[in-house]
């Protein structure tokens, strides 16, 4: 049988997949997407860096430069799986965190509930004096 042979990436697509990779590896860094268009979007309003992946075409933005390309749906397809593996990475982490902070407010609440169910109640023994 025969092999197919895969073709090497054009140089400009090496740039936007490294620039892809890189970017949705950065915690800090907003990724977004919009489920019904299938577009996912990374966002660095500190450099003012903008990117756009969509099915077939990818948008690359600055404050000064706009690049837009198609690429092949298997290219794009590429990048989309990239953000949204680490998207769902950053997920799983605030998913820990968050059930972490419930679980130490419910044993803090709990510690505090027990602290207080032995409560020391004063009692007073008062005598009667009579007058003479």
């Amino acid at each position: 049988m025969f092999k197919l042979k895969k073709k090497d990436l054009k140089e400009d697509a090496k740039y936007v997949k490294a620039i892809i990779t890189t970017y949705s590896e950065k915690q800090h860094i907003k990724k977004l997407v919009s489920p019904i268009s299938n577009t996912y979007f990374i966002i660095d309003d500190k450099n003012q860096i903008y990117i756009c992946i969509e099915d077939g075409k990818v948008t690359l933005s600055n404050h000064v430069f706009l690049y837009k390309k198609q690429f092949n749906l298997s290219f794009t397809d590429a990048l989309k799986k990239l953000v949204k593996e680490q998207m769902e990475k950053e997920m799983q982490l605030l998913k820990k965190s968050l059930f972490k902070n419930e679980t130490n407010l419910l044993s803090k609440i709990h510690n505090i509930s027990i602290s207080h169910k032995k409560s020391n109640v004063i009692s007073h023994n008062f005598k009667r004096v009579s007058n003479l």
